[in-house]
């Protein structure tokens, strides 16, 4: 199998929720914490790769989750990956952070709608198709209030990490099928979706290696 012959590296700083994880030698080695900061993230990196004898300069390509969510975290782990790979001259994949979400419920459920607080009584909304095959974007993220968002999506499962945002979705909607548990980004999943794009080099540039943040005033993805 080709993932025995690769070494990737993802990351996901997205939310509270710090995630990594790295395919080493045909070994998953994943780190997933609630209790650090995204700034120590880049300790902790280091310590597992001393741990596992990992050797960066041997990874194939990193991947990262590039949000939306926290603009601090984000910063963070888009700094580390844009430092490995001018470093050590690797390739780039960034996905978007829901993906890595969604992607956890596709043998369940084809429709899948993520939505995570965003502040000012509004919300990040996406949703996903998953036709047997591929997870697709199905509509990308967008700012929304909670209404516009579910009440034209009712046959969707909904996901979220924001305890909040379930209960107040539940109270205008208590009949929606709303997955019981906090979602979280995780780096392991940005792994198994990244590796088509590897095999297709669907690799990002330097200069277009940005995270997704998104603004209030136009309700559009904008890079910064």
């Amino acid at each position: 199998m080709i993932e025995k012959k690769l070494n990737l590296f993802a990351i996901d700083t997205s939310s509270k929720n710090i995630s990594f994880s790295i395919l080493w030698k045909g070994k998953l080695i994943n780190y997933n914490s609630k209790k650090i900061s995204a700034s120590d993230v880049i300790m902790y990196i280091q310590k597992y790769i001393e741990k596992f004898s990992i050797s960066l300069k041997d990874i194939d390509c990193f991947i990262i989750g590039k949000g939306p969510g926290s603009f601090m975290g984000l910063r963070i782990s888009f700094s580390i990956i844009k430092a490995f790979s001018v470093s050590l001259d690797k390739p780039i994949i960034s996905i978007g952070s829901f993906f890595s979400m969604a992607y956890q419920f596709i043998k369940k459920y084809q429709k899948i709608a993520v939505l995570t607080d965003a502040k000012r009584s509004l919300i990040y909304g996406a949703t996903f198709y998953y036709d047997g095959k591929n997870l697709r974007l199905e509509n990308k993220e967008k700012l929304y209030n909670i209404f516009d968002f579910v009440s034209k999506r009712k046959d969707y499962f909904f996901i979220t990490y924001d305890e909040y945002i379930r209960e107040e979705t539940l109270k205008l909607f208590p009949d929606l099928n709303f997955y019981s548990k906090m979602v979280f980004p995780k780096a392991h999943y940005l792994l198994k979706i990244g590796l088509p794009y590897y095999l297709k080099e669907r690799f990002i540039s330097l200069e277009n290696l940005k995270p997704l943040y998104i603004y209030p005033k136009t309700c559009q993805i904008k890079n910064v």
